[in-house]
């Protein structure tokens, strides 16, 4: 009880906050007192990390802290330009308003306010070492002082907040640093700590004694994070676990943030890399040109990666860079890759290529095709979405025979987008019966449907079912708590929905039945929209499903499984039989399934597609 009122008790304390950055590193708090003199404050922290400093100050009651925010946001304190926000906040997208800019090490907040106030107008200012973010009023604006100064030979780029960037972690480093004190981000993990959290803490034992380990699941990889005793002992542990080897894989230690910052000046970025490409492998190549910082793939697709090199000299020798020796899997050949070596001077966006945005954004209409394996061919599949991950598989065999039919095949693939886009753990499904006729009649029992407290979505398992662009619109920016029955309870005040799917923890889609609602939302104003995200327009068909049966890898899996045993088709039997009585055995129904009761349907996991 006592830890309930303390957690209510400081949710009510952050409503009176102020979180003051950009703060001069011998400020005081009688100073700060001071400057909010006509306003009580109550009490004031201080925090510093590396060369900033922010405060958070108290105030009696939250009418107090709002006003005080509204009049002394952007004013003067010794003349530095103030910063900031009520807490308790998130940041969890950055507004499309946005440029960045890299700048030198002494450059202040007011320095790149003087700077662009001329060119913009200009409603904020963070700096984070080496990049500076302006803030413009409009991003209209933004798009024409890019091109202006861009013309002008003023270097500055887009924020978009989705390419290889850390945009997102820089904003939470310098604004919130203060929550994260004790805190170490690995990133680039062996698959044994992703898969066993045991042996990431022994493996970090050492370094100190850490009061919480966890291992967080993303579209861009495993991160961990270690929370320690005191800040102390993060710092320490940061430096000791940096770029150290375990099981192959070179660890990136960050205290505090985890964001991977180059120095641009002595950086280089990738192309034309094969997926399978790792970090490791591009390091032993790249460190024969000079000593490397570090070598990061995360959120650069498949074929890029980013080198941070010590000094600028191993700059130019990188760029004379024409292959990659990759050797070949499962052999111990070597050959020479065709690689693309460039500078990169600046957060610049990589492009990626066009068909994998289309795969991530879309439903991956560019994959390669295969028909379903024979055995399976003669069969009538059903498509099943948002299934809980945990559920039993002969709770969800019974549920899905429950108005008869024979269910002789069950396969879900280990899609990791989809499966970690809500809370709880979600999975696509194909569901193979006997009869066409049985799966029509499942198709029009289930769809829309609760099973274990989820919406289900139940299509044909070879027809394509699209989104109507003129009907739908796409949700950017979700959070993973936003789940597809929280979307269509917060949105069905609109007007009829037709269908609601999360494709990824960021992105979902929902189809309305008219026009006119489908608009009226997409007009809504930031203020209106039941769930915080970005609604954006569906220009072009997407597929309602998160994978097709006949796609390449999809097929290969199903094939694999039936190949290691043959009688996993008649694994799955239904409870209401539509031919002979289940006590007795059909003279062409093949083998007595009773033989067969320890085996279970199979959910193919070792695929990740």
């Amino acid at each position: 009880m006592a830890t309930a009122e303390n957690t209510v008790n400081k949710a009510a304390d952050n409503g009176k906050k102020l979180n003051v950055g950009n703060l001069p590193a011998d400020v005081t708090e009688d100073e700060l007192r001071e400057h909010f003199k006509d306003f009580t404050v109550e009490n004031v922290e201080i925090f510093h990390y590396l060369k900033y400093t922010l405060a958070l100050l108290l105030f009696k009651d939250k009418d107090t802290a709002t006003k005080a925010l509204k009049e002394k946001e952007g004013s003067m304190f010794r003349n530095r330009r103030l910063r900031m926000h009520i807490e308790y906040i998130a940041i969890w997208n950055i507004k499309k308003n946005v440029f960045v800019t890299v700048v030198d090490d002494n450059t202040t907040e007011e320095e790149v306010y003087d700077k662009y106030k001329d060119v913009t107008e200009i409603t904020g200012v963070l700096v984070f070492n080496p990049l500076a973010y302006v803030s413009c009023k409009t991003q209209e604006q933004k798009e024409a002082a890019i091109k202006e100064l861009n013309s002008e030979e003023v270097k500055v780029y887009d924020v978009t907040g989705h390419d290889q960037n850390h945009h997102i972690e820089i904003w939470r480093a310098a604004k919130l640093f203060f929550r994260n004190m004790n805190r170490v981000s690995l990133i680039n993990l062996p698959e044994s700590w992703v898969s066993n959290q045991e042996e990431l803490k022994k493996a970090v034992a050492h370094t100190g004694t850490t009061t919480e380990v966890k291992v967080i699941n993303n579209s861009h990889g495993a991160v961990a994070q270690l929370f320690y005793e005191n800040e102390e002992t993060a710092r320490k542990a940061a430096l000791e676990l940096n770029q150290k080897i375990f099981d192959g894989k070179r660890i990136h230690a960050l205290h505090v943030t985890a964001a991977l910052i180059p120095n641009y000046e002595t950086s280089v970025y990738l192309t034309s890399l094969e997926k399978a490409t790792s970090e490791e492998t591009i390091y032993d190549h790249f460190k024969q040109f000079g000593e490397i910082e570090f070598v990061s793939r995360r959120k650069c697709a498949d074929e890029h990666a980013v080198i941070c090199f010590k000094n600028a000299s191993a700059v130019e020798k990188a760029l004379e860079c024409k292959t990659l020796p990759i050797t070949k899997p499962l052999s111990d050949v070597t050959e020479e890759r065709a690689i693309t070596v460039k500078r990169y001077n600046g957060p610049l966006i990589i492009d990626l290529k066009p068909s994998h945005v289309k795969k991530l954004l879309e439903d991956g209409e560019e994959s390669k095709m295969r028909p379903p394996p024979l055995p399976l061919a003669k069969l009538w599949p059903i498509y099943v979405s948002n299934l809980p991950y945990t559920a039993d598989k002969r709770d969800i065999r019974d549920y899905f025979s429950s108005v008869g039919g024979h269910i002789k095949f069950i396969f879900s693939p280990n899609i990791p987008a989809y499966k970690t886009s809500q809370t709880s753990m979600v999975m696509a499904a194909l569901i193979y019966y006997a009869r066409r006729e049985q799966a029509t009649d499942a198709i029009k029992a289930f769809n829309g449907k609760h099973f274990q407290n989820r919406c289900l979505h139940v299509f044909p398992g070879r027809k394509d079912t699209y989104f109507n662009p003129e009907t739908s619109v796409r949700l950017v920016r979700l959070t993973i708590g936003v789940t597809e029955e929280k979307l269509f309870e917060k949105f069905r005040k609109f007007g009829f929905i037709e269908c609601v799917v999360k494709r990824n923890r960021n992105t979902a889609l929902i189809e309305f039945r008219d026009k006119e609602v489908c608009d009226k939302v997409l007009q809504l104003p930031d203020s209106e929209k039941p769930v915080r995200c970005g609604i954006e327009p569906l220009t072009t068909k997407v597929n309602r499903k998160i994978f097709k049966e006949n796609d390449e890898k999809i097929s290969l899996a199903m094939q694999e499984i039936i190949d290691k045993n043959p009688a996993v088709l008649e694994n799955v039997q239904s409870t209401r039989f539509s031919g002979p009585p289940p006590l007795k055995r059909g003279r062409f129904n093949g083998p007595d399934p009773s033989k067969y009761r320890h085996l279970t349907e199979t959910r193919y996991g070792s695929t990740d597609i």
